[in-house]
């Protein structure tokens, strides 16, 4: 949550004018009795009128960082962000994905409906696709500056082909070495792409 609260004061702080004002809108449509806090009543209130269903109970209290049992603007301005920017959900488990997630490579490129899961599901194979590639959301940012056609980087981030080291590993090292070769065949990817093609 920390990195959402850090996400939504770094925007707030870089917008326009009208944003800023829509945000404050926002915070004062909560904020039923003009305190300038929103206690849980008014929260719970707010979700109800404003249909904001599949918000986890404990959102509340979440959001509350300093735990005083209310929210100020910046707490309220956390909850802004997370509902424009977060509206995620995962297709295994059906929970709100709030922030890292996975999602199916092919589905994002064809511009289709997108198949995303939550690290547990696909951790566990807890999902029925088509399709056998993914990546973290922010590995699949960075590939979006270019991708080689055909790589399957999900294997290369499960399955890694190449042995660093012949001596003896622990099962953590091989874990670590195995990421370190998916790591490293991404950044070549992207250092790839970029030599040839244009940044999207």
């Amino acid at each position: 949550m920390e990195e959402l609260r850090s996400a939504s004061m770094a925007y707030y702080k870089n917008s326009s004018q009208n944003f800023k004002e829509a945000a404050n809108r926002f915070f004062q449509s909560m904020d039923t009795n003009g305190d300038r806090r929103v206690n849980s009543a008014e929260f719970a209130r707010f979700l109800q009128q404003k249909g904001y269903t599949g918000i986890d109970p404990n959102m509340f209290g979440q959001l509350d960082a300093n735990g005083d049992g209310e929210l100020d603007f910046n707490e309220v301005l956390t909850f802004y962000y997370i509902v424009k920017t977060r509206g995620l959900w995962c297709n295994g488990c059906h929970g709100r994905l709030p922030g890292l997630h996975f999602s199916c490579v092919i589905c994002f490129e064809n511009g289709s409906n997108s198949f995303d899961l939550c690290s547990s599901c696909y951790g566990n194979r807890k999902f029925n696709h088509h399709h056998n590639i993914f990546l973290d959301s922010f590995v699949l940012l960075r590939s979006k500056r270019g991708r080689s056609p055909g790589l399957d980087v999900n294997l290369a981030l499960t399955q890694p082909q190449l042995q660093l080291q012949p001596h003896n590993h622990s099962n953590w090292e091989r874990f670590f070495d195995a990421m370190e070769v998916a790591l490293g065949l991404g950044n070549l990817v992207t250092i790839a792409a970029l030599s040839g093609c244009s940044i999207m």
